[in-house]
């Protein structure tokens, strides 16, 4: 689940270079600067952080964040939503997906000529990109964008979307079908698409890691229910990975040793981010405020989270450094 600005960061001339030098390098020290569990850590930017990657490299909605520096994004990027090692960083721009690939600007565009709109998803170490594509009122297509070349991905007959994209090439997202559900679904390398199981309702995926183990969210009936943060194992059954008694749960993002990150809402409560390890226990996320929300919207290699903290006068982005 990912939160977008619109706003538009104007920056001045040598802004993009410093942008893809500031991607690079090594491990940052703060990685290793907290042996002591911190909880959240406000970053001090009035948006929601949207991605860490391996280096501790962090993007909001509109900037860049490295070893206590904040720096606009880079090439002119409108937005950002993924970056990776390499120092790219998928976002859109002027209101369509694009790529800062560490040297230029890559306007990717939209999936198909009647489309209008279209925005990035996911990004791999590869550089391929992932995103939807469509028309405001009309049908949305999922995409990845490769080697240079746009490809839309097959649906279920209804709108479709992706989410992430792993090394293998493996693309998470959503379908809807002919009777009016959406099902959480996956498409392999070759672009063939496989729907997931259902806890009886609708789902969706939000993230695939790169041993195929996939996150996202189910309802329990096809209508009402509860929303459940939910683990699809290798192509497996749902599983759900939140806490017993939650009224909504999304799970946001996977990584490859297996540790969940998301958001749960228990009855009467404000939604509260979490994380769950493989064979461990659902932690709620303390917010830096009591009884603000908080969200979780991704998770590196490490297990440091980033994602926001809303109050009723802004939004904040925050970061729990791991592997606490």
């Amino acid at each position: 689940m990912r939160i977008r600005s619109r706003t538009r960061v104007t920056t001045g001339p040598g802004a993009a270079l410093l942008g893809a030098v500031l991607l690079l390098g090594t491990t940052a020290p703060a990685q290793a600067a907290h042996a002591d569990d911190p909880g959240l850590q406000d970053l001090g930017i009035a948006e929601c952080a949207q991605d860490v990657n391996g280096l501790a490299v962090i993007v909001t909605d509109t900037h860049v964040h490295r070893q206590g520096r904040t720096y606009p994004l880079p090439g002119g990027l409108d937005t950002a939503a993924r970056l990776n090692d390499h120092g790219a960083i998928a976002g859109t721009d002027d209101g369509v997906a694009a790529l800062w690939d560490g040297r230029r600007l890559v306007r990717i565009g939209v999936a198909d000529p009647a489309d209008t709109y279209s925005y990035a998803t996911g990004l791999n170490e590869r550089g391929d990109v992932v995103g939807t594509s469509g028309s405001f009122g009309g049908p949305t297509r999922a995409f990845v964008w490769r080697d240079d070349a746009t490809h839309v991905l097959p649906g279920l007959g209804g709108d479709a979307g992706a989410s992430d994209v792993n090394e293998n090439g493996q693309v998470s997202g959503y379908a809807w079908d002919g009777t009016g559900t959406q099902h959480a679904v996956v498409w392999g390398a070759d672009g063939i698409l496989t729907a997931l199981g259902t806890l009886g309702g609708h789902s969706l995926a939000t993230a695939i890691n790169n041993r195929g183990d996939v996150v996202g969210y189910a309802y329990s009936a096809p209508r009402g229910g509860s929303m459940r943060a939910v683990r699809w194992s290798t192509g497996g059954p749902p599983e759900p990975v939140d806490a017993d008694g939650v009224v909504l749960a999304v799970a946001a993002d996977i990584n490859d040793r297996g540790r969940v990150v998301g958001n749960l809402s228990r009855p009467g409560g404000a939604q509260q981010g979490f994380l769950r390890d493989v064979g461990g226990s659902v932690r709620p996320v303390t917010p830096l405020v009591a009884g603000e929300t908080t969200v979780l919207t991704a998770v590196n290699e490490h297990g440091t989270a980033v994602g926001c903290e809303f109050s009723a006068e802004s939004s904040n982005a925050v970061v729990r450094y791991g592997p606490h």
